[in-house]
């Protein structure tokens, strides 16, 4: 672990040092050893956001039969109520990431969420429920943003892709977590619940949401002590379509935006059509497993987290190091390629699998599509910050982040809820409704990245040339 800085020692390096890499110093980047460690502080905080966020799929039965809801009102519950909320904050605070001190808005950030996540678990209504996730979602919008951003201020441009990718491990790993742990608490804890001196009976579900919130309070003294707030690297870059992005204005980023349309339609929309097909599958996957093959969420639960974890972090992984050692060679746009690669594995199981007839070809089919989709998916945060200038990489990664959040963390299970309530009338037909979600934003989101190579590599080029001109 770093030394412990005071306060005031942080304030003055930190100060010092951007000072001097916004007067057109040669960038000067923090140690391997420290990189590293703020790498797995980051880690630790978006892995227990997704354990917050991820939940409750595991515990739809309960929860629909204690609130009387529908597979319809449970969708609403696990996506828009809260990802309206975590997309529509992300922007205000991308532009926050972008000027203040991202140490200390995930601080908050930590606690925000933490809150929100122990009200639900003691929320008496679905009402409760509801406002509860909308806290949830709002906690957590600030986290990607400005992760992401501190991460490229850790590393040089070559070690970026291998660090985001590091890091970006813990999404895949924190949704496993939620499902194994959820998966070990239903299995240990007697149906009608546990029982605690002075409060009575506590319903499983309900001590699943107390152990996730649990870590945040501990985990925000943590960074807050040991993590102190990096210098902004090549700040000096300018003449790629605003007047200087050392104070980049929502109207100076929209206009950049503009300038390369043909890329980030591309490599924004992408992500949220990949994303569609994984939290629609992540939040019925337990479900499924239950209603066509009878295992229940004890069960299938462990396997589904394990699954996810393996698969996701291996994924990504492989996105990481893939596209740094195309960059190395030399390859034209290699994140972005790297990202075709990935979709292209996955394109095929993640609509086959949920039609699967036996459970273990289901898990295998799955394991692919997962193993597919984290590198596909892990590889859109590096492309994008790789083509934006560094005060514009918050407000870059927060659209992304809204896009992926309405499209995917909302639209993902409510869609799959709307097709099986609307479409096929049965719980049985649960898995035909992942399959159609998943076909049509599969074969959309190939064609976004296939086609999007070129204006990638183009816009790639102008913001290079800027640099070395800056």
């Amino acid at each position: 672990m770093p030394t412990v800085l005071t306060p005031q020692t942080r304030q003055s390096a930190s100060t010092s040092a951007a000072t001097s890499a916004s007067a057109g110093a040669t960038p000067v980047y923090p140690s391997a050893r420290y990189a590293g460690y703020v790498i797995a502080v980051l880690f630790a905080a978006t892995l227990l956001s997704q354990l917050d966020r991820q939940l409750p799929a595991l515990l739809v039965r309960p929860l629909r039969k204690e609130f009387g809801i529908s597979d319809t009102a449970f969708s609403l519950l696990q996506g828009y109520a809260f990802a309206i909320f975590y997309t529509l904050a992300g922007l205000p605070l991308g532009r926050l990431v972008d000027r203040g001190n991202r140490r200390n808005l995930i601080f908050v950030a930590l606690l925000f969420w933490g809150a929100a996540t122990a009200l639900f678990a003691f929320g008496q209504s679905y009402t409760h429920l509801l406002l509860a996730r909308v806290g949830v979602g709002i906690g957590e919008a600030v986290l990607a943003p400005a992760a992401y951003s501190l991460i490229a201020d850790c590393f040089t441009p070559t070690q970026r892709g291998r660090a985001i990718a590091i890091y970006y491990v813990s999404i895949a790993i924190g949704s496993g977590a939620s499902l194994l742990l959820g998966g070990w608490l239903l299995a240990t804890i007697p149906p009608h619940g546990l029982a605690i001196a002075g409060i009575g009976s506590v319903p499983a579900w309900r001590l699943a949401f107390v152990a996730a919130a649990l870590p945040a309070a501990p985990l925000a003294l943590l960074l807050l002590l040991t993590v102190r707030e990096p210098a902004r690297q090549e700040v000096a870059v300018a003449s790629t379509g605003m007047e200087t992005d050392e104070n980049a204005s929502i109207r100076d980023f929209v206009r950049y935006l503009r300038l390369h349309a043909a890329t980030f339609f591309r490599v924004l929309t992408y992500p949220a059509l990949l994303s569609i097909i994984g939290y629609g599958a992540l939040a019925w996957a337990p479900a499924l497993f239950e209603r066509n093959f009878g295992m229940p969420p004890m069960h299938s639960g462990p396997v589904l987290g394990l699954i996810i974890a393996i698969a996701g972090a291996g994924g990504t992984l492989a996105c990481g190091f893939l596209s740094d050692a195309w960059m190395a060679r030399g390859v034209t746009a290699a994140r972005f390629r790297v990202a075709l690669l990935g979709s292209v594995v996955f394109a095929l199981p993640c609509v086959l699998w949920p039609l699967m007839p036996d459970a273990r070809l289901a898990f295998a089919l799955l394991f692919v599509s997962v193993f597919g989709l984290g590198i596909a998916q892990s590889a859109a945060p590096a492309a994008i910050q790789a083509v934006v200038p560094n005060r514009m990489r918050g407000q870059a990664i927060a659209v992304y982040l809204l896009l992926a959040g309405l499209l995917g963390i909302g639209l993902g299970p409510t869609a799959v809820a709307l097709v099986s309530d609307h479409v096929f009338h049965r719980d049985g037909a649960l898995g035909y409704a992942v399959a159609c979600t998943a076909a049509p934003a599969a074969l959309f989101g190939l064609w976004l990245i296939g086609s999007g190579i070129k204006p990638y590599a183009r816009t790639l080029a102008a913001l290079l040339d800027a640099q070395q001109r800056g």
